[in-house]
């Protein structure tokens, strides 16, 4: 079997599986597959939040130890 005939025949099984899991989960009630736009973005602008912070804190030190470097 060529290679490109493996991948589609991978691609429809992992559909075919995937498809079967969301059926599994739908008789269960639970429909909801992930993270609504709203949680995305709350997580989002935590994330920038504290990369902002890490990225203030590392400033300042490189700052401090510059400026002493230039005193000293």
């Amino acid at each position: 079997m060529n290679s490109e005939l493996q991948f589609w025949r991978a691609m429809a099984g992992y559909a075919v599986a995937r498809a079967h899991a969301q059926r599994a989960r739908a008789r269960q009630g639970k429909t909801e597959l992930g993270a609504s736009a709203l949680e995305w973005a709350i997580i989002s602008a935590i994330l920038v939040a504290a990369a902002l912070a890490i990225g203030l804190v590392v400033r300042r030190v490189i700052d401090k130890r510059t400026g002493e470097i230039e005193n000293g």
